[in-house]
């Protein structure tokens, strides 16, 4: 496709946007996010996100927002889209009733997909003293070491379930201000004593003059960009409300050794801010990690990995497709597995639940739950064999049937505006204690690719824990001394799996469900993961991991008269294969 036809399609899809624009003029962003049904997830009010095909026509696009009921509130084509050819998400106002507007807009020509423009939520329950007094009320627990063979650190800074990341420290391990990592969160109070040095600034722009000085695409992004708002503050909108991103970067990169508060995994790190906080919007979302993926592919800096302590129930392709673009830029993203103490196997949670192999040629999402003090998953923390990585810790409830009752020692503590240290906890707190590592071990590894520093991470930076067997993909915890140390050499990454190939589905007699078989062309797979799903809009939900050498199953799940899609791929300790070709069947 030439580039002239390409510059046509982009000024086609925005002008007549621009034009229906007219026919609504309201503006959704102030408005509180509601159910897509009763009781379901939240959804931006009257928005849906709309995905043109690349061969969209004028005409076609034309209809789309006419039958759509569309006017345009936003054409987001980040340098990142830009980068990649991508032509762009229509950020729009529908007349018609959301779920009325996506089932249609679906259904016409020139459409990729369209969705509700989704809402996220955080995961959080809402000589360095915390560190130097760990007797005191809430110490910084998460960042003890169990003392083994000789001790570490202060008196009384030992448990078994802390990330040891003291022993890290004291071998010399406190990371690199080379070294960039994302919170894609709220705001952070910048000028916090305990952050401030940390605080990444972009050295090419002058800040307040409205200018894009580096010519990046972003206006005055000092120190990182507010999605949300369409600028470059990220600072925090006050002390109440806008606490949580604030205390995820003290816990990946408080300054340490400065006698102040608490230290973070890493003492040096740069930590870049991508602000969606604000409303929690799936496109802010969307244009925070387009905008830290484009730091790396734009100005070259080494941006390793991107903190998201925060999720929603909604699969969203448009989402995925900025994960994507992070991954195959090398960049890895550490979620938080959610707080709903539920089964993401059976009830998937985003981005928990994404896999960006099949674009990336690698899973980039490491996803985190929470473990306590007394090290057993945190009564309140998400878990899946599948698609729960690891644990962290993120404190727990000091009665887990009165979320009211808090007690610091039972908390993550960390920086918090103003200028001072609070506690929370939740798989937002332990995702964090992930991102410090991985950034940690970049410091220490800076030639160590994104697929290995997570193949890394996840064979030899895990110690076993009794409460995450059979509940995550690791069956561990976080041992960040034993992911850097230099005796523990870092295995060499194994070849991924190769992808199944025939796969076929036959409906079996009324109630007996559906069987499957399947070309086995791996010789080193640990098993196959199978899922299936129930409309191509709907996310795909696993049904069984099965031994290797396996080549047929039988899902005796599924419902009757049910028309399922399902695909199969192989899997060992590099990560996951390609998926096999997607079939569908109708039960009897």
């Amino acid at each position: 496709m030439s580039l002239i036809h390409a510059k046509l399609r982009y000024s086609t899809v925005a002008g007549i946007a621009a034009v229906l624009t007219t026919h609504l003029t309201a503006f959704s962003q102030a408005l509180p996010p509601v159910p897509i049904a009763p009781g379901g997830p939240l959804h931006a009010p009257g928005e849906v996100l709309v995905q043109f095909r690349n061969t969209v026509t004028q005409a076609e696009a034309n209809e789309v927002f006419r039958r759509g009921g569309l006017g345009l509130l936003k054409h987001i084509r980040t340098p990142a889209m830009a980068d990649r050819g991508h032509i762009g998400v229509v950020r729009a106002l529908t007349a018609l009733p959301v779920p009325v507007a996506v089932q249609l807009l679906n259904q016409l020509p020139g459409v990729e997909f369209a969705e509700p423009n989704w809402v996220a939520t955080r995961q959080a329950e809402s000589n360095d003293p915390f560190y130097a007094d760990p007797l005191s009320p809430g110490p910084l627990w998460g960042m003890f070491g169990d003392d083994l063979s000789s001790p570490i650190g202060p008196a009384g800074s030992t448990t078994i379930y802390g990330t040891q990341a003291e022993k890290a420290w004291a071998a010399g391990f406190t990371g690199s201000s080379e070294v960039l990592v994302g919170i894609v969160d709220g705001g952070l109070q910048l000028d916090h004593p305990d952050l401030a040095a940390n605080i990444w600034t972009n050295p090419d722009e002058i800040p307040g003059n409205g200018i894009d000085d580096d010519g990046n695409g972003y206006v005055d992004d000092v120190h990182g960009w507010n999605a949300y708002d369409n600028n470059g503050d990220v600072r925090h909108v006050d002390d109440v409300t806008d606490t949580h991103g604030t205390h995820v970067a003290g816990t990946i990169g408080a300054v340490g050794g400065n006698g102040l508060g608490v230290a973070g995994v890493n003492w040096n790190v740069k930590l870049v801010a991508g602000k969606m906080f604000g409303a929690g919007y799936y496109s802010d979302a969307i244009e925070a990690i387009d905008y830290l993926t484009s730091l790396k592919t734009r100005k070259g800096l080494d941006v390793v990995v991107v903190n998201h302590s925060w999720g929603g129930s909604s699969f969203s392709q448009a989402l995925l497709d900025a994960f994507n673009r992070a991954a195959q830029a090398g960049i890895l993203s550490v979620a938080s597995a959610g707080n709903e103490a539920a089964d993401t196997d059976a009830s998937p949670r985003y981005p928990t639940g994404f896999d960006t192999t099949p674009v990336a040629g690698y899973d980039a999402i490491v996803s985190v739950a929470a473990i306590s003090r007394q090290g057993g998953k945190s009564s309140f923390s998400n878990y899946g064999r599948h698609s729960v990585d690891l644990g962290a810790p993120g404190g727990e409830r000091v009665n887990v049937n009165d979320p009211s009752l808090r007690d610091p020692d039972y908390e993550i503590v960390s920086t918090v505006p103003p200028s001072s240290y609070g506690y929370k906890r939740g798989t937002s707190m332990a995702a964090p204690h992930v991102t410090g590592a991985i950034a940690l071990y970049a410091a220490a590894y800076p030639q160590a690719s994104a697929e290995q520093i997570r193949y890394d991470l996840l064979v030899t930076g895990v110690r076993p824990l009794a409460g995450l067997q059979g509940v995550t993909v690791t069956g561990g915890t976080l041992d960040i001394w034993t992911m850097v140390d230099p005796n523990y050499a870092p295995p060499s990454l194994p070849t991924k799996p190769t992808a199944p190939s025939n796969l076929t589905a036959t409906a079996l007699s009324i109630g007996k469900g559906a069987s499957l078989s399947w070309l086995d062309r791996s010789a080193n797979e640990s098993g196959f993961t199978i899922e299936r799903r129930t409309t191509s809009t709907s996310p795909w939900l696993i049904v069984a991991t099965v031994n290797p050498n396996t080549t047929k199953y039988t899902d005796a799940t599924a419902a009757r008269r049910t028309s399922y899609t399902y695909r199969v791929r192989a899997i060992n300790v590099a990560g996951s294969s390609t998926y096999s070709n997607a079939v569908t069947v109708k039960t009897k």
